[in-house]
């Protein structure tokens, strides 16, 4: 599903001398419409606040999630996403994709959860030992939330058998089929597809700080228009800002692209923490939080254990305001 960002008063302001403006084209992020990632950036489209910064965007587009959502930025040609995090690094490290971590996205998992049919024997995690535990997809934020809670759980991730389901809605279908005895939830697909299912556990009680996502800039975007770069931030930033201050119109914007009641849009929002500034960040990142990310990848095999991710090398600050930038672990 795509959103095309097509304001008839751009045209105008460049026909009557008002400013230039960049067009972003297509920009990719995660699981659009479905998850909330999009939603900053959404907002930022409604509310004009990428085209007080002289920028337009044709359309957003979604993935599946880990590497999908960059083999769409990458096989695109796309110059800005927001991916997960595992994915994001290692299409830079290992794939050496000309992309640029510019910001940060998600900094919490929020209503991540992880679901059993109701009549599972299964009441902890720690009973998810030696058996069958769904994820998304590899290199998604799931994957590492699996691992990263297991450990945590003081459950060695080798001892569960991890499996790619391919989606939310299609690993809550290998459920039902007792295919894999918990499956990876969000909302609202809990709420509207799953809700005769009981929540094993969430995320958040084992992981409370994780980057799920970041944003990403072409390499060709930062050297040749860095001030584009920059204006999206702070278009973000403020729908970041929005979100916190007027959860009910947010709310339904979300509803809408979606096919969903305002409540249950508010509900999504509740769920995430993200009416109350919980869930997003406003660009910034944070040195707990990619650690942890770090962590996860250590543990699922995507990096080596002695491996340190470079972030000073694939991360640029200078596009975020003063007040925004961290001492990169």
């Amino acid at each position: 599903m795509t959103l095309t960002a097509g304001y008839a008063a751009w045209p105008l302001a460049r026909a009557l001398g008002g400013p230039r403006m960049f067009n972003l084209g297509t920009v990719a992020i995660t699981w659009y419409p479905i998850f909330l990632y999009h939603l900053p950036t959404t907002v930022a489209v409604e509310k004009g606040y990428l085209r007080s910064e002289g920028i337009e965007i044709r359309e957003i587009v979604g993935a599946r999630g880990g590497g999908e959502t960059i083999r769409v930025l990458t096989e695109g040609n796309l110059l800005f996403g927001e991916a997960a995090t595992a994915a994001s690094v290692l299409a830079i490290l290992r794939a050496r994709e000309p992309l640029v971590v510019v910001g940060g996205g998600v900094r919490s998992p929020g209503d991540i959860s992880w679901v059993v049919l109701p009549d599972s024997p299964i009441t902890r995690i720690e009973e998810l030992k030696g058996r069958r535990m769904s994820y998304t997809s590899p290199g998604s934020v799931t994957e590492q939330l699996a691992v990263l809670c297991l450990r945590k759980a003081g459950v060695d991730p080798r001892e569960v058998r991890l499996i790619a389901a391919g989606g939310i809605g299609e690993g809550l279908a290998l459920l039902r089929r007792r295919e894999v005895d918990a499956a990876a939830m969000l909302e609202p697909t809990y709420s509207t597809r799953a809700a005769d299912t009981r929540i094993l556990f969430y995320a958040s009680k084992y992981v409370p700080l994780y980057f799920q996502t970041l944003l990403l800039a072409r390499r060709s975007l930062v050297e040749r228009n860095p001030e584009v770069v920059r204006g999206f931030l702070r278009a973000r930033r403020k729908g970041v800002e929005f979100i916190a201050s007027n959860p009910g119109e947010a709310a339904r914007i979300y509803a809408r692209l979606n096919n969903l009641t305002e409540e249950q849009g508010m509900a999504v929002l509740r769920a995430s923490g993200a009416h109350v500034g919980a869930y997003y960040s406003d660009g910034r990142l944070s040195r707990a939080g990619l650690q942890t990310a770090e962590e996860g990848m250590r543990i699922a095999g995507d990096i080596p254990r002695d491996f340190k991710i470079p972030w000073n090398r694939i991360v640029d600050q200078s596009f975020l305001d003063p007040d925004q930038r961290i001492e990169l672990p």
